[in-house]
């Protein structure tokens, strides 16, 4: 009963920390476009190429901490309490580099940012403390298996190769370019489940934007690395469970490239990337993800079941 008590106050005080981040990342973020002259993202926005990789540079740095509190929290709610600890220490990381990081750019970091972000650091050091202290209900779990290693490898290739074919074949109007990599993404991990999906959706497509020549290559680690671990909790459900699970992580991969492009593209041109990332990318992958999901399900039941 304690367990669960104390299980259930940690997960709360990681979303409260998650949310008090958020607000704090979106704070600076605004006082740095003030800074450039520009008072708000509904504005015509006209900012140099370095400014564009600065603010991406911040905003994914601030949304990481954000994504892994969230992942804390819900590892501390399904009872691995010790390993949701230190995935909230973990997030104190790219949180704590935020708050430093736009007077490293050149920026005038905003106080109220400073003290929430301060705010929601000090939380995630109580989740990490108290997490690594209250026992944990289940056991903890290997990072990867030698299969689950072997599978990441070979889709994160395929990712690759996918994300960065047809990229070159379809650039995007609005900056960046529209492919079918996520088709690979969503089979690993209905495949192989979060974990797998969550690497290749990391490891995959920062090498196709590192080969084509993607300037902001570290938003994608964490749109992507989110979107293959959402989808993973497909993994052995019902086909109407994995289209809304595939749905929702293209949700959050394209609200996450959505959060940094209206910081650097503006309001209109951010909403054109949203609806093509959302209808363009994630709704034929899904197709395409689930069709090829289904068929190696079938052709190989014996290497795929555990």
């Amino acid at each position: 009963m304690l367990k669960n008590v104390g299980r259930n106050t940690l997960f709360f005080l990681s979303m409260g920390a998650a949310t008090i981040e958020l607000a704090g990342g979106i704070i600076q973020a605004n006082t740095m476009l003030t800074f450039r002259g520009i008072p708000h993202v509904f504005s015509a926005l006209s900012i140099s190429p370095s400014d564009k990789v600065n603010f991406a540079l911040y905003l994914t740095f601030s949304a990481a901490g954000f994504a892994i509190i969230l992942w804390a929290g819900a590892t501390i709610l399904k009872g691995y309490t010790r390993k949701g600890g230190m995935i909230a220490g973990l997030a104190t990381v790219p949180t704590v580099v935020a708050l430093f990081l736009p007077s490293a750019l050149g920026y005038p970091s905003s106080t109220t940012s400073l003290v929430v972000i301060l705010l929601a650091t000090a939380l995630m050091g109580v989740v990490a403390f108290t997490g690594l202290k209250l026992p944990g209900i289940k056991e903890e779990e290997v990072l990867l298996t030698p299969t689950e290693t072997a599978m990441t490898a070979v889709f994160s290739a395929l990712t690759a190769v996918l994300t960065g074919w047809t990229g070159a074949i379809f650039p995007s109007p609005t900056g960046g370019y529209t492919h079918i990599g996520d088709t690979a993404i969503f089979v690993s991990a209905l495949l192989f489940g979060c974990r797998v999906g969550g690497f290749v959706g990391i490891i995959g497509p920062v090498v196709a934007d590192l080969l084509v020549g993607y300037p902001r290559w570290f938003v994608t680690v964490l749109a992507h690395g989110a979107q293959g671990f959402i989808a993973g909790l497909g993994r052995k459900r019902s086909i109407v469970a994995q289209v809304i699970l595939l749905a929702f992580s293209g949700f959050v991969m394209s609200s996450v490239y959505f959060l940094v492009n209206i910081y650097i593209k503006g309001y209109p041109a951010a909403i054109i990337s949203y609806f093509r990332d959302l209808f363009g990318q994630s709704l034929v992958s899904i197709v395409l993800g689930l069709i090829l999901t289904k068929a190696a399900e079938k052709a190989l039941p014996g290497v795929l079941k555990r």
